[in-house]
């Protein structure tokens, strides 16, 4: 079996990310040119430059338009595994949240798609409020949120402070707590339209987040949407295995002690 010879790209790939990870390169500071690069390394201009595309896919570095590549901010982290909102996670970071509120709408829920009433358990005449939030982190955009609220169960959100935290009024207002959450995670790129709410580019890549939470009394209260900018975030997600139950005493053990 022949080994695998890694490309020459990858080695400088590599380089710069350990270089980036130690600190040599600042956020936003510049890198040397893919002509610089290549002339250092000795390699040609080609592979420094899918080196350089690699770092930029992953999220490393930013590529500005005539002004070369510069290393990224430090991404934004957002635990998976906890059942804080948005919101409360920023601050635990020191980050200041905002919402704007791009629309708001009360429907029937069989106006919307099936996927929204049965995950609420809602029949069709039901009403549901529709929420589409762009969310913000120092102002910065980060994710464009489109969640559905069951109307009955969560009163009248027309007149609440949408820019706040929502889960936080309704456990003001309605005693609603969150319990549980559920959360799909897949990969994908975001579309004109959407991009432009979030400040960036038509083909960016971006995660797509699909949210069910639940109440302490296991009923689902919100069902959500949400688009984040891969570059500005990262989900982390905090697990734990059970520790092994106590081994029962065997029969022979108990005869030999009795």
């Amino acid at each position: 079996m022949t080994s695998r010879v890694t490309p020459a790209y990858r080695h400088i790939y590599d380089r710069l990310h350990e270089q980036l990870r130690g600190g040599v390169y600042a956020p936003g500071e510049r890198l040397p040119s893919e002509r610089q690069l290549a002339t250092d390394l000795q390699v040609s201009r080609m592979t420094a430059r899918a080196a350089v595309d690699l770092l930029v896919q992953r999220g490393l570095v930013e590529r500005r338009e005539r002004a070369g590549v510069y290393a990224a901010r430090p991404k934004i982290e957002q635990v998976l595994s906890s059942t804080a909102g948005l919101s409360q996670q920023l601050l635990q970071r020191g980050v200041h949240p905002g919402a704007h509120v791009v629309s708001f709408s009360r429907l029937r829920a069989g106006e919307v798609s099936p996927e929204v009433g049965m995950q609420l358990e809602l029949g069709p005449v039901e009403q549901v409020f529709r929420l589409v939030r762009l969310r913000t982190g120092n102002g910065e955009p980060l994710a464009l949120e489109e969640s559905y609220f069951p109307a009955q169960l969560c009163g009248d959100l027309s007149g609440a402070d949408l820019t706040g935290s929502v889960y936080d009024h309704l456990e003001t207002h309605r005693g609603l707590r969150v319990r549980r959450s559920r959360q799909e995670l897949e990969p994908g790129l975001l579309d004109a339209e959407d991009a432009l709410l979030l400040s960036t580019h038509p083909g960016s890549p971006v995660l797509r987040v699909i949210r069910t939470a639940w109440t302490e009394k296991a009923v689902p209260f919100e069902y959500a949407r949400d688009l984040y900018r891969a570059d500005r975030i990262r989900f982390i997600v905090d697990t734990m295995s059970r520790p092994n139950p106590p081994a029962e005493p065997s029969d022979t053990e108990g005869s030999e002690n009795a």
